[in-house]
């Protein structure tokens, strides 16, 4: 009795199902090093990496600009790293922070933030940007393309100057129970999270931003001259890059689907009684047992 009353209170406590999460803050180098690529399919070229203008200073990714953009039929930027990611489940949220020098590039957009992905001809993306019939000045923006065609997102912040700062927080987050896409920045100016003009919007304005929701994709990071070039070169520093979906339970051990792998973790650990959140504890009852090996069967399959 003492055993079933001490498993029924580990249920209780260990009830919050936790989100699934991928975060990576640049120490050093990569910390998700299996999940990191430099390939971005359609662009050429097709490994973006040129090492020579990629660096990491302790705790942030600095990437120096190079001639390029993934503009419609350009499809030629540089040192775009992304992590692969399963369908986007539940409440998603995609975050970054970053900084943004301009250097010596006149002319042209200057930009760098976050771009979501298939290929070069599907993204979304949502950026920093330089406007240059804007004297250069700051603003938050975002742009889509589907099959090759670049549209601006109807998403923007107002103008401020260089001066007043180059580092901004980008976050887009989804809303399942609306179907809305919600968009904010933070200039760390002490206001916090503010809406962009034209948030929320239905996830399906967006259809290559969807399709990564409902099929997975890339979410990379990416400085683009839009083709323009000056010394010296603009420099783009990223702090982190955090992207967080709804929990699959059955999925052990976090690669994007329940098979084989999740179902051997839970034989493996079947009988022990474990703590809070215990991967292969999928019912948090606190305790490895048939009905955690039920719901892998059930979930086989499921991304």
């Amino acid at each position: 009795m003492r055993f079933a009353s001490l498993l029924g209170l580990m249920g209780i406590l260990c009830g919050l199902t936790p989100a699934q999460t991928w975060l990576d803050e640049f120490r050093d180098g990569f910390e998700l090093i299996d999940r990191w690529s430099w390939q971005v399919a359609g662009n050429n070229p097709f490994d973006t990496l040129d090492g020579s203008r990629v660096a990491f200073d302790g705790d942030s990714l600095q990437i120096t600009a190079q001639p390029g953009t993934l503009y419609q039929g350009y499809n030629s930027i540089r040192n775009l790293p992304s992590i692969s990611v399963p369908p986007l489940r539940g409440e998603w949220r995609i975050e970054t922070r970053l900084q943004l020098e301009r250097g010596g590039v006149s002319g042209t957009y200057v930009q760098a933030g976050v771009v979501v992905f298939t290929d070069a001809d599907n993204y979304f993306n949502l950026h920093l940007v330089y406007d240059p019939t804007q004297s250069h000045r700051l603003r938050v923006s975002g742009g889509h393309e589907a099959l090759g065609v670049y549209q601006w997102a109807g998403l923007d912040s107002p103008l401020w100057e260089p001066a007043e700062g180059n580092t901004v927080r980008l976050l887009i987050r989804y809303d399942p129970a609306t179907d809305q896409v919600h968009f904010f920045y933070d200039r760390e100016d002490g206001l916090y999270w503010r809406p962009l003009q034209g948030s929320p919007r239905p996830l399906s304005a967006f259809a290559s931003l969807q399709a990564v929701a409902q099929q997975g994709g890339w979410v990379g990071l990416y400085v683009d001259t839009a083709g323009g070039s000056g010394a010296p070169a603009p420099v783009a520093r990223f702090d982190y890059l955090e992207v967080s979906i709804a929990h699959l339970p059955a999925d052990v051990n976090m690669d994007g689907i329940v098979d084989d792998a999740d179902l051997l973790a839970v034989l493996f650990d079947f009988g022990r009684v474990v703590g809070c959140n215990h991967p292969t504890d999928i019912d948090r009852n606190g305790v490895v047992d048939d009905a955690d090996l039920l719901l892998v069967l059930f979930s086989f399959g499921a991304r």
